[in-house]
């Protein structure tokens, strides 16, 4: 994480200790009377750390990104057990690097689904570098209808500023043409 973004978590959360999840709040989440719903799965693990990004995150290790999918799932479960279904007017999966739990997608959509109602379609946001026939079709097979790429710029100068790899629009646009 760069300096500038490290102070300025410090300074937005008023403490020098990296984030930490923890289970000390009480387990019940009144969202039955919410009019219009959307769910957002924030997925905290990333290839390489970008210096500009501010978010919750963290370099992937594949057996941390197994026990969040497992803690993940335990926390669904735990909060909508014995209530009705909910309609919701979509489900976002953002990040991070979403992609790294391609594998695991079908488990968390379809638990989700046990309890939602997804009304508008499921999307996910995609490092350019996640935009693969392999990943697409895994996505689409687990029931993903949108996504979001994360192009920060098609200007070269301006992605070397940014630490990122150079866009191959053509590999991109090949692999999204090939699975729609």
């Amino acid at each position: 994480m760069g300096l500038l973004t490290t102070v300025t978590r410090m300074w937005l959360v008023r403490s020098f200790r990296p984030f930490r999840f923890t289970h000390d709040f009480d387990s019940t989440l009144d969202y039955q009377k919410i009019e219009s719903l959307g769910l957002y799965v924030h997925v905290p693990f990333c290839q390489r750390l970008c210096e500009f990004c501010p978010y919750c995150k963290q370099s992937y290790l594949r057996e941390q990104a197994e026990a969040y999918v497992e803690s993940l799932l335990r926390e669904i479960e735990s909060v909508c057990t014995g209530r009705e279904p909910k309609t919701v007017t979509s489900l976002y999966f953002g990040g991070g690097s979403p992609a790294l739990l391609v594998e695991d997608f079908d488990r968390i959509i379809s638990t989700l689904k046990k309890y939602f109602n997804v009304t508008d379609g499921i999307g996910v946001e995609l490092h350019p570098d996640d935009v693969t026939v392999e990943t697409l079709q895994k996505l689409k097979e687990a029931g993903v209808s949108r996504i979001s790429v994360g192009i920060q710029s098609f200007d070269e100068m301006i992605l070397q500023k940014l630490g990122r790899n150079p866009l191959d629009v053509g590999r991109l646009f090949s692999a999204l043409q090939e699975v729609s």
